[in-house]
C-alpha cells in the first residue's frame, strides 16, 4: 500500500490499536474488530488517523456513496422508455422507483447496521459495492416488470450496508471537533450523486439514438438499458480500490456507563432499545424528522423530469442537465453549509448546535418546496427548487452528525440503520408512491402532477419542521447525559 494512504496516527498508538485491516473480506466481515475493543477499554481512546489518511477514507467514501446514488436514482429519468417498453401505470413506476427498493433497503439495513458495530466494516463495504453493482446490470437485462423489480431489490439490499459503515468509519477518523465537517463533506456526495444521475442520463440520451445502438452479435439495445450497464461498471474498480487502500479503524468513544453497556462489549439489541427509551423524547425527533423530510426530496427528485416534460413541455434531454446541476449545487452547497456552521456553532458552544443547524435548513425549504412546481413558467420553477433543495441540504445533512453525537459508539450502526429504515420507508418508498397515488387516484391525469407533487410536499415540511423546533431542548439534555457519562469513565 502506498506510504501516503498508510493510516498513522497523530501520535504513538498502543500497540492494541493497530487497524485489523490486513484480513480476507468474507472471513472478517462478521469477525468483532479485537483491536478496536482492546485499544479503547477501560476508557482509553485510541488515537485517530492522521488527517491526511482521514481525508482519504472520505474521498473513497465519497465516491462510493456518489455512485450508489447514481444506480438508486437512475430510473426517475427514464419514466417515459419505462412505461412504453413494460406498459405500467404511474403507481407501478412508483413502486419500482420507491418500495421495491426502499422496503428492502430499509430492512436490510437493521441486521447489517448490527455487523457493523460488530465486525470489520471496510469489508462490509466491499462486498457491497459487488452485490448492487452487479443487480443494476442485471435491470439492465431485465424482459419483464418482475425482473426489473428484483433488481432493484438487490440494489436495495446491496446498498443498504454502506451509510451505517461510512458514518461509522468516518466517526473513528475524526475527532468529535472535525466530526460535523468531515461528515458534511461525505454527505455532499449524495447530492452530487443524485444531481450526477440525472446530468449525467440526460447527456447519455441526448447521446444515443432514440431507437438505441446496434450492438453486433446482440442487436439493437434501447438506450435505457446502455444506461444502467454504464452506471453498473464501475463498482468493480471501486471495490477493489477499498479493499486495497481502506483499513479498518480503532473505534473511539465507547464508554457509555449511563446506559449500563460495558465498554469492552458490543451493544445488543436491547441495549440499544433501552437506550432509545431513556431518551425517547429525543430519538422520537431527530430520527424521524429526515424521514418528513425525505418525503418531500425523494418524491420531487423521482418525478421532476416527467413533471417538466408534461407541464412545461421540456425532454428528458434537456431538463436532466439541468436539474442535475441544481441538485449537485443546491445540495451540496446546503450540505457544505450545514457542516461548517455546525463545527462553528460547537465551538462556540450553542446549545445542541447539531440539532439545532436543521432549523435553518426548515425557514429556507418550507414555502419553496410546496411552491415550485405550481409555478407558471419554467425559468420560475427551476428557480424555486434551488431554494428549495438548498435548504432540504442543511436539514437533511445535519441528521448523521446529529445523531452520532447522542449515540454511544457501539450503537452508532444500529442508530444509523434506524434512520435510515424510516427515511426510506416513508422517503425513499413513500414519497414517489404518494406523488403517484395523489396523480392517479386523485386528480386522475397526468397533466396533474405537478399539483400531486405540492400536496405531497405542504404537510411533510410543516410536521418535519414542527419535530425539529420541539426538538432542541430534549436533545441537549441527552447530548449532555451521554457527555457526562463518557466523563466519569
Amino acid at each position: 500500500m502506498p506510504t501516503a494512504l498508510t493510516p498513522r496516527t497523530q501520535q504513538s498508538a498502543p500497540a492494541s490499536a493497530t487497524a485489523s485491516g490486513s484480513t480476507s473480506p468474507m472471513a472478517s466481515v462478521t469477525a468483532s474488530s479485537s483491536a478496536s475493543a482492546t485499544a479503547t477499554s477501560a476508557g482509553t481512546l485510541a488515537r485517530y488517523p492522521s488527517a491526511r489518511y482521514a481525508w482519504y477514507v472520505i474521498a473513497v467514501l465519497f465516491a462510493a456513496t456518489l455512485l450508489s446514488q447514481l444506480d438508486r436514482q437512475l430510473p426517475a429519468l427514464l419514466v417515459r422508455p419505462l412505461r412504453k417498453e413494460f406498459g405500467i401505470s404511474d403507481t407501478a413506476f412508483s413502486l419500482l422507483q420507491g418500495y421495491a427498493f426502499a422496503i428492502f433497503y430499509t430492512l436490510a439495513g437493521l441486521p447489517l447496521g448490527r455487523l457493523v458495530d460488530r465486525g470489520n466494516r471496510r469489508n462490509l463495504i466491499f462486498v457491497a459495492l459487488l452485490f448492487w453493482g452487479a443487480a443494476t446490470a442485471l435491470f439492465a437485462l431485465g424482459q419483464s416488470y418482475t425482473h426489473l423489480l428484483l433488481a432493484r431489490i438487490g440494489v436495495g439490499i446491496g446498498e443498504a450496508v454502506l451509510a451505517p459503515a461510512a458514518y461509522s468509519l468516518i466517526a473513528d477518523c475524526f475527532t468529535p471537533a472535525q466530526r460535523g465537517r468531515a461528515i458534511a463533506i461525505y454527505y455532499v456526495s449524495i447530492a452530487i450523486g443524485s444531481g450526477a444521475s440525472l446530468l449525467l442520463g440526460g447527456w447519455l440520451l441526448a447521446a444515443i439514438p432514440p431507437h438505441g445502438l446496434a450492438i453486433a452479435g446482440i442487436g439493437s439495445v434501447p438506450a435505457w438499458r446502455l444506461a444502467f450497464v454504464a452506471a453498473a461498471l464501475p463498482a468493480v474498480s471501486l471495490a477493489l480500490l477499498l479493499l486495497v487502500t481502506v483499513r479498518e479503524p480503532a473505534r473511539q468513544e465507547v464508554a457509555v456507563a449511563s446506559a449500563g453497556i460495558d465498554a469492552d462489549k458490543n451493544a445488543s439489541i436491547g441495549d440499544f432499545t433501552r437506550y432509545l427509551r431513556l431518551h425517547a423524547a429525543t430519538f422520537s425527533r431527530v430520527l424521524t424528522y429526515p424521514a418528513l423530510l425525505s418525503i418531500i426530496g425523494y418524491g420531487a427528485l423521482a418525478w421532476a423530469p416527467a413533471l417538466f416534460e408534461r407541464n412545461f413541455g421540456m425532454q428528458p434531454m434537456r431538463s436532466g442537465p439541468v436539474l442535475g446541476l441544481i441538485i449537485a449545487i443546491a445540495g451540496a452547497g446546503g450540505t457544505l453549509v450545514c457542516g461548517f456552521l455546525s463545527d462553528a456553532w460547537t465551538a462556540r458552544g450553542i446549545t445542541a448546535a447539531r440539532f439545532r443547524i436543521a432549523l435553518l435548513g426548515s425557514a429556507v425549504f418550507a414555502l419553496p418546496c410546496a411552491l415550485w412546481p405550481l409555478m407558471p413558467d419554467a425559468r420560475l420553477a427551476f428557480a424555486l427548487l434551488f431554494v428549495s433543495v438548498f435548504g432540504l441540504g442543511i436539514a437533511q445533512s445535519a441528521a448523521p452528525a446529529a445523531i452520532q453525537a447522542v449515540v454511544p459508539n457501539r450503537m452508532r450502526g444500529q442508530a444509523i440503520a434506524v434512520y435510515l429504515l424510516l427515511a426510506g420507508l416513508l422517503g425513499i418508498g413513500l414519497g414517489p408512491t404518494a406523488v403517484a397515488l395523489v396523480t392517479d387516484h386523485v386528480f386522475h391525469r397526468d397533466g396533474a402532477l405537478r399539483y400531486a407533487v405540492a400536496c405531497t410536499a405542504a404537510p411533510a415540511a410543516l410536521l418535519g419542521l414542527w419535530l425539529i423546533g420541539s426538538g432542541v431542548k430534549p436533545y441537549a439534555r441527552t447530548l449532555a447525559a451521554l457527555h457526562d457519562a463518557q466523563q466519569r469513565r
